[in-house]
């Protein structure tokens, strides 16, 4: 039968040479030695003569305590009665005292004798001539102490542990250490196995645990839990999920602060649109008021023009009662005259008499009539002139003097807007004539210098360098060394906007710096100059940025000048400006600007539309001036056209005044007669007609004294009637006086505010949409107007006010739920209060609410998505995508290693009759468990074309939350963690018996419960020994040559058959194992064919055990005492 691992000879590999005990158990005060000498031997005795003390010796050795089970051959209860300190201390039995009725325990070492012990195991390994010596000293000094010793040396515990050799202070390890090189001491046992391990090639740990259950295992039970436990070695997935969760870390910080941004933009963002509205309602609020403030001066100006018009009217009104009372009066004043002559005539009976008296009258009234006839004539020319009503009646008197005055209002109007615009106008000629004056000078500068910079500035220069007696070459202006290149031109308004500021600098050698400084000190410049010292250095090796869209590679310096490695410095840490019209690039970039001059600088946007800053003629980069002495020469022509086209608009205008002044005087002439009565020849001529008429009843009539009585009772009749008329007249003057003087007193009361026109409008407006189109008529229809408007507003303003306190309100709950925002989001965001350490909940932080939202919304938020995308791509998607090639790759190593189980075993005849081999295999296991976590860790790892090619943001987010979802699971559930991504947890276990001669399968194991017992052990011990094969590493190349090769087996024959134990002794010869068996004295003839030795146990009293070595002669010479000793035990 071929071996199982191919071992190239018996002798390789770590086998034990000799064990040795000193004060363990019952071996006491006396050293003892196990002479194995590398071969497979029998330890045996009789029961409780000290085997099991020590095989326990050797698990203490080699097996760590939580690993070890002593006293494996008895049962579950007794092992608990063996320990380190009941073997340390000896215990052997336990007595009864009379005196304290208890019992006590016996034992051989007491404290006070400050006993120590010692192991000791040598191992050597022939094929490689390598030795290690394994050893461990215990001692009482006032507490148990150990020391586990590992030497390349053969060892032995009387001549370096012995007496005179240990002390309790520790100088036997300084000792042993210079003694021995390399000898390695230590106090831990976790330190020592690694130490051993590391020489006997074992894979881990599980190897000394397999160690130790092969002493005393009998039956394998479950077959899965075996393999997964004992034969698969435990993978660092631990670890694995650490590194993948300090990946997930840095990821999720990154993601954090995006959900923290997007968060933060969600609450701001309604603060925002409220902010705006916020501020509607107060621009409301502020219109609002303004009206307040408008209204009363509107509808006082409205009322004091209709004021005044009612004033007119009156005035009119007055006119024509005082008319009409000159009228009467003087109607009055000759029906007396008439009285009193009729009075005298009827007295005289003088006829002749009232005939003269009536002439006379005649004469005066004709010669009245002329006179006012002739003012008639001129005051028609004027009425004609004006296109006026002449020789009009007294109403059409009043109405063509209200007209005129009219007329004269609006003249005054046209003359004041003339006056203006001549002033206007004479005042822009007066600063175009300056301009002319500067432009001419600007020209002659330039035409002197090649450069653009502004001429108050080079005469600056040339005082500095008059005053330094040196060139003016020699204090450049930055913007003479500076041009934007003639393929950048639709660059070059926004660059020179960039630029302006710096290209206007003077620039300063160091040697001139002082001087200029006292010059600038104690000079008044009238105007702004900045100068820089550039002092002699060597710069740093500059590299322009080569990126086609910087502002740098638009511009050029000129050649040769000594300030280019200045100017290039400066221009890289101020202007390195990226030019692009895309917005998304725009937003991103740190410093950009756009054609159109709208420039970024990180969180500074800035841009300056003011008319002077985008002329050509204001460009000051370049040195060369032919282009901006062209534009200069075009803007002075300009110039002098203003002035031409000035000069033409003036004299038009005074041309206008003066025939609007010739009206002026007309009108002026007209209203200078405002007495109808100057000009009423009419009533002159009906008084005529009345004394001529009468005058001819006189001369005809026969009965003159009758006549002279009906005249003087007419005549009398006519002045009551007339003093009645004159009565009503006086009322009605005094009605309207008192009328006019009430009004006249609330006009000069009434106060006016003038009104621009903007104002007005808004009136206007307001009133417009009170339905108020028509102008007031009348003061009582203004004055309704005025309640309604009042009322109207008072409405609004309380409504505005009401609208905007809510706003306000609610805009200040916004700000301090998002500068005190609620516990949940302050625990998923610690840091979200640095954030807004600087605002306050006040909506006067509204602009620093608002340039908080844009910074994250077009900086910060754009930053951490590139940087969580970098993070996902350069750091979680390998971190993810290793975790599961190396979790996946787990299942393949343990495929390999029942791969590599498989083969061997093949050749071994597990069954005979007929001949049968066993093969292990595994299949995945049915765990819901399991395969959710599958689920989830694939959903974790990206399909590589969607996300790198397509690179969608959605699918993205999705694999975050899908890695999130498994990561956080995997760490909130540590039970559940440790489950699955154990892979041995994956497979389930078994093992397949075959026909060797048809390798037809024909029996599967899970486990030994349907076994007998022989055919249990059968199966335990072939399966534990290729756990032991694997472990040790015997049928790996790279493991063999230094693998360990022994184990031991206790009560070895125990419920076996004698085929049975035929074929465990077999099965380890083929593994090439050194086997130390124990078993009782009866089973000694199974272990005869294969051992070289045996060692005899006895015990003497019941305390003292001894052990005795016997070669394989020796053994047959006293076999059949062996063999009466069994038969008495």
């Amino acid at each position: 039968m071929s071996t199982l691992f191919n071992s190239d000879a018996k002798e390789s590999g770590f086998r034990l040479q000799y064990f040795e005990i000193y004060n363990w158990g019952t071996f006491h005060n006396k050293i003892y030695r196990v002479n194995t000498n590398g071969q497979t031997s029998l330890l045996t005795g009789a029961n409780g003569s000290g085997k099991t003390t020590l095989i326990d010796a050797l698990l203490t050795l080699l097996v760590p305590s939580n690993k070890r089970f002593y006293n494996q051959s008895s049962g579950t209860e007794q092992r608990k009665d063996r320990g380190e300190e009941s073997y340390f201390w000896g215990y052997y039995g336990k007595t009864f005292s009379e005196e304290s009725q208890q019992s006590k325990t016996d034992q051989l070492r007491h404290k006070e004798n400050n006993p120590y012990s010692v192991l000791l195991a040598y191992f050597y390994n022939a094929a490689t001539m390598h030795q290690i010596t394994l050893a461990q000293v215990r001692w009482y000094a006032g507490e148990m102490k150990r020391q586990f010793i590992v030497s390349p040396h053969k060892l032995n515990i009387n001549d370096h542990f012995g007496n005179g050799k240990f002390d309790v202070k520790g100088d036997w390890k300084k000792k042993l250490r210079l003694e021995y090189p390399k000898t390695e001491i230590t106090d831990s046992f976790k330190e020592y196995s690694a130490l051993f391990s590391n020489i006997f090639g074992l894979r881990s740990e599980k190897a000394l645990s397999l160690f130790n259950q092969t002493v005393g295992i009998k039956v394998l039970g479950d077959l899965n839990s075996f393999i997964r436990g004992q034969m698969l070695d435990e993978t660092d997935s631990e670890g694995e999920f650490l590194k993948l969760r300090e990946n997930y870390e840095s990821l999720l910080t990154s993601h954090r602060a995006i959900q923290k941004d997007e968060t933060q933009l969600k609450m701001l963002e309604p603060i925002i649109e409220n902010r705006e509205a916020w501020k509607a309602l107060q621009e409301r609020n502020r219109e609002l008021q303004n009206l307040q403030d408008i209204l009363p001066a509107w509808f006082n100006k409205q009322e004091k023009d209709l004021l005044e018009q009612e004033l007119q009217v009156l005035q009119q009104e007055q006119e024509l009662t005082a008319t009409n009372l000159t009228a009467i009066n003087n109607q009055l004043k000759s029906l007396q005259l008439r009285k009193d002559e009729l009075i005298a005539q009827k007295a005289n009976n003088s006829v002749d008499e009232q005939l003269r008296s009536m002439e006379k009258t005649i004469h005066y009234e004709l010669k009245a009539q002329e006179a006012k006839r002739s003012k008639m004539e001129e005051y028609n020319k004027l009425a004609e002139r004006l296109n006026l009503a002449a020789s009009p009646d007294e109403q059409r008197f009043h109405d063509n003097i209200a007209r005129a005055e009219k007329q004269l209002s609006g003249l005054d109007k046209q003359i004041d807007s003339l006056q203006e615009e001549i002033f206007h106008h004479k005042s822009s000629l007066a600063a175009e004539q300056s301009e002319a004056a500067r432009l001419e000078e600007e020209i002659d500068s330039f035409l002197n210098r090649k450069n653009n910079i502004p001429y108050e500035l080079i005469r600056i220069r040339q005082q500095l360098a008059d005053m330094l007696d040196i060139s003016e070459d020699a204090l450049p202006f930055a913007g003479e060394l500076i041009r934007v290149k003639s393929s950048e031109s639709h660059w070059e308004a926004a660059i020179e906007k960039v630029l302006h500021n710096f290209a206007l600098r003077l620039l300063v050698p160091e040697d001139y710096i002082r001087d200029i400084n006292k010059y600038i000190n104690e000079n008044n410049l009238q105007t702004r100059l900045v100068y820089h010292k550039v002092e002699e250095q060597s710069y740093t090796m500059l590299r322009m940025p080569s990126e086609k869209d910087s502002l740098l590679q638009k511009i050029e310096i000129k050649p040769g000048t000594e300030f280019k490695e200045w100017l290039e410095q400066q221009l890289i840490d101020q202007f390195d400006y990226t030019c692009t019209d895309k917005m998304d690039v725009f937003n991103k970039s740190k410093k950009a600007i756009t054609s159109n001059g709208l420039i970024r600088q990180s969180s500074r946007h800035e841009k300056d539309d003011r008319p002077a800053r985008g002329q050509k003629n204001n460009y000051v980069l370049g040195w060369n001036n032919k282009n901006k002495l062209r534009l200069l020469k075009t803007e002075q022509d300009e110039c002098n056209a203003n002035i031409e086209t000035l000069q033409h608009s003036i004299s038009q205008l005074e041309t206008a005044r003066k025939g609007i002044a010739g009206n002026h005087s007309l009108l002026t002439a007209f209203l200078s007669l405002r007495n109808y009565s100057e000009i009423d020849w009419q009533s002159h001529a009906e008084v005529i007609e009345t004394f001529t008429r009468e005058k001819n009843a006189l001369l005809q009539t026969s009965d003159k004294y009758q006549v002279i009585c009906e005249q003087l009772d007419e005549t009398t009749a006519s002045i009551a009637a007339k003093e009645q008329e004159k009565e009503k007249m006086l009322q009605e003057k005094g009605r309207l006086d008192d009328k006019t003087a009430e009004k006249q007193r609330y006009f000069k009361q009434l106060r006016v505010n003038k009104l621009d026109d903007a104002s007005q409008q808004k009136a206007l407006e307001f009133l417009t949409d009170l339905a108020i189109t028509e102008t007031a008529q009348t003061v009582s229809q203004l004055a309704a107007y005025r309640k309604k408007a009042d009322e109207s507003l008072r409405t609004s303003m309380t409504e505005a006010l009401r609208l905007s306190t809510d706003k306000e309100s609610e805009i200040t709950r916004q700000l301090s739920a998002f500068v005190m925002p609620p516990k949940s989001i302050h625990d998923l965001y610690p840091d979200w209060l640095g954030d807004v350490t600087d605002l306050q909940p006040h909506v006067k932080y509204l602009d620093e609410f608002t340039a908080l939202y844009e910074r994250i919304k077009y900086q910060r938020l754009i930053e951490h998505k590139e940087r969580f995308r970098k993070y996902m791509d350069t750091s979680m998607l390998n971190a993810i995508t290793n975790y599961r090639a190396w979790i996946y790759g787990q299942e393949d190593l343990i495929r390999e290693v029942i791969d590599d189980l498989n083969e061997p075993l093949r050749n071994i005849t597990f069954n005979k009759n007929p001949d049968t081999y066993l093969q292990l295999e595994c299949r995945m296991v049915k765990d819901v468990e399991i395969r959710n976590f599958k689920e989830k860790l694939s959903g974790a790892v990206p399909d590589s074309y969607k996300y790198h090619m397509e690179k969608d943001e959605a699918y993205g987010e999705q694999l975050f939350q899908n890695i999130k979802l498994l990561i956080d699971e995997l760490q909130q559930n540590e039970a559940w963690r440790r489950k699955v991504t154990d892979v041995r947890n994956w497979l389930d276990f078994g093992a397949k018996e075959f026909y060797i001669a048809d390798n037809r399968a024909f029996k599967y194991y899970e486990d030994t419960a349907s076994l007998s017992g022989g055919e249990k052990a059968q199966f335990t011990y072939t399966i534990l020994g290729a756990a032991i094969a694997y472990q040790f590493g015997i049928n790996e190349a790279n493991r063999q040559h230094r693998s360990l090769r022994f184990i031991t087996v206790d009560e070895a024959f125990s419920k076996l058959d004698p085929e049975k134990s035929h074929y465990l002794m077999e099965y380890c010869g083929q593994l090439n194992l050194q086997l130390l068996v124990v078993t009782p004295l009866d089973k000694l003839n199974i272990a005869e064919p294969y051992i070289h030795a045996c060692h005899f146990v006895a015990n003497k009293n019941k305390r003292d055990s001894v052990v005795y070595n016997f070669t394989m002669e020796e053994y047959i010479e006293r076999k059949k005492e062996f063999e009466s000793m069994a038969a008495l035990s």
